[in-house]
């Protein structure tokens, strides 16, 4: 809880019970969508709306402590922001994994490729799990 504390104190943002809730459910949920963070804190904050979860989820999102994961034929997930990964899903359950594997090189063909000057990789595959097979 103070490593998120401190975490939004450094993006200037307001710290509230609510954030702190957020927060510890996207933790918990590694991949989780706003309806899902709702259903869950609701509980312990009976007055919170889902507005208010969506506007708190927006300031987040845009002081760069959480990612927003878009996944074809689903709703978003959010997850916090941490060292650089690729997204695997699953195309029929929809189940998300992170891989942890040194994308350097894919991110270093593109730039040859393309000339871009690179900022942010964004990595996907998509398949089918174990389970759905």
């Amino acid at each position: 809880m103070m490593i998120f504390e401190q975490k939004l104190r450094e993006k200037k943002l307001k710290v509230t019970p609510q954030r702190i809730a957020i927060l510890q459910e996207i933790k918990k949920g590694g991949h989780i969508g706003i309806e899902e963070i709702y259903e869950n804190i609701k509980t312990r904050y009976p007055s919170i709306s889902l507005a208010t979860v969506y506007k708190n989820i927006t300031s987040l999102y845009e002081a760069n402590l959480l990612r927003e994961i878009k996944i074809p034929q689903h709703k978003q997930k959010y997850e916090l922001v941490c060292e650089h990964h690729i997204h695997v899903v699953c195309q029929k359950c929809g189940k998300l994994e992170d891989v942890f594997l040194d994308s350097k090189n894919i991110v270093n063909l593109c730039r040859e490729a393309t000339h871009y000057e690179l900022i942010n990789a964004n990595v996907m595959l998509i398949g089918i799990c174990s389970h759905c097979k």
